[in-house]
């Protein structure tokens, strides 16, 4: 049965009031009694808000990133018939936004990383226990802060200039 748009109306606002409060730490129980609900209409609620504040965030993000698209590939179009002809600084230009433009989408190809033990040998696990994952996190994060400072160096962009640019 379709809802009235009074009733839509009184659910949208108990749900951005709920979620108001839930954000300020109100636990569900104490917002369900407050509207005369129960807790599972609140938690459906609260998803259903969740879900479409979501959708509204994604949707926010795909266009801001396809105007930032559009903006590389403008400039990308300026510069190309030069980098063609060889011009040095012209095809320098055109690969930093052709990097943009695949960071920006997600285009790059993803990094494979194995992290091994001793001569390249299997990590050995005697139990599982918290002391040995612990080790094994540190090991793995170590290895991606060794790898993201030498993929700093290896494309020679300043951070600086990637936010100047966004």
């Amino acid at each position: 049965m379709a809802q009235s748009k009074a009733e839509q109306a009184r659910i949208a606002e108990r749900r951005t009031e709920m979620f108001r409060r839930r954000r300020a730490g109100e636990s569900m129980t104490s917002i369900a009694a407050d509207f005369g609900v129960s807790r599972a209409t609140l938690s459906s609620d609260f998803t259903r808000a969740y879900r479409a504040y979501l959708e509204e965030e994604k949707a926010e993000a795909d266009v801001w990133r396809r105007f930032q698209t559009d903006r590389y590939e403008q400039l990308l179009a300026a510069v190309w018939p030069e980098a063609i002809d060889g011009d040095v600084r012209a095809n320098e230009q055109a690969s930093k936004l052709i990097d943009k433009l695949c960071r920006l989408n997600g285009w790059d190809v993803p990094v494979k990383a194995e992290v091994s033990g001793p001569d390249g040998g299997p990590i050995a696990l005697a139990s599982g226990s918290l002391e040995e994952m612990e080790q094994l996190f540190n090991i793995a994060r170590q290895v991606n802060e060794d790898e993201g400072d030498e993929g700093d160096e290896e494309t020679g962009v300043d951070e600086d200039e990637d936010a100047d640019a966004g």
